[in-house]
């Protein structure tokens, strides 16, 4: 594997590419040899979780039988053996294959902080100001948010999401033509487009009184539901939405089911709605 933060060092080169460059980042040492079977199981995953996070970890691999010097000056007795140079000093080292999650925590515990970013308490503040209706503060906090971190595709959905319950479907829309192709094509943004899709064609159709009036003529008419649930959906009343499809269920089984689960399918299984409204028609469907 290739990468700007995977490279060979020497001899030659040890002090510019490790100990130089420990000053700005962590380097982990590789020290590994062709004839070693476990460095060959050990090698891949140092560069499969050091890979992604170029602006904090170098991975420098060292083959011993090419730079013996070094190895005896480290005091190398078997490999593999990984070292962590920082400042211009190692700092920590350990022999012998580990797993993946153990590397991940031997490099944590050599940067102080987390090898990618966990936003996983921001993401937690946003989702509570989404409960309590809070649109507004959540779409300030998301734009500051964006802002530094432009490829956190979670992030830009929320900042959509609270687009949508600010009901400012145009600026979402724009919002979505600036975004690049590897954002789009990412399943959670796939969600959010088909979501506002649906209201931006829910706003073009007829008014909910209309409909209801509509249905009130023809109450079983499947297509004139499908109409209003679609409204419902498209204005966050995910309980109007799902408990008249249900009311409705033992009248159209298969399309209700159907219904339902594109609705899911838009939210995202670990939505609040989603996960309520599931049991239920799991309940119904089986009762």
């Amino acid at each position: 594997m290739e990468s700007n933060n995977i490279i060979d060092v020497n001899e030659i080169d040890f002090e510019t590419k490790i100990l130089e460059e420990s000053s700005n980042r962590l380097v982990i040492v590789d020290f590994w040899a062709p004839w070693c079977g476990p460095c060959k199981q050990l090698t891949p995953i140092l560069e499969k979780v050091i890979s992604p996070s170029p602006d904090k970890v170098v991975l420098a691999k060292i083959n011993i039988d090419e730079n013996q010097q070094i190895a005896a000056q480290l005091r190398i007795q078997s490999i593999p053996a990984v070292f962590a140079f920082k400042d211009k000093q190692p700092i920590n080292a350990f022999q012998g294959v580990i797993t993946e999650t153990e590397v991940i925590k031997f490099l944590e515990k050599c940067l102080g902080e987390n090898l990618t970013n966990n936003f996983e308490d921001f993401y937690g503040h946003i989702k509570r100001l989404f409960d309590e209706k809070k649109f507004l503060e959540a779409k300030e906090m998301l734009e500051n948010f964006i802002a530094e971190n432009t490829d956190e595709v979670q992030g830009i959905c929320m900042y959509l999401e609270s687009l949508i319950g600010l009901n400012e479907i145009n600026l979402a829309d724009d919002f979505l033509k600036s975004l690049n192709n590897e954002i789009l094509e990412s399943e959670k943004m796939k969600k959010i487009t088909n979501r506002i899709l649906l209201i931006k064609n829910t706003d073009k159709g007829p008014s909910l009184e209309k409909l209801s009036k509509d249905l009130e003529s023809t109450p079983n008419n499947i297509d004139i539901i499908f109409k209003i649930t679609d409204t419902h959906f498209a204005n966050n009343n995910f309980d109007s939405c799902f408990d008249m499809l249900l009311d409705n269920y033992p009248k159209n089984k298969e399309k209700i089911k159907t219904k339902m689960l594109s609705y899911f399918d838009v939210l995202g299984f670990d939505h609040d709605s989603t996960i309520l409204y599931r049991k239920k028609l799991s309940s119904i469907m089986f009762s």
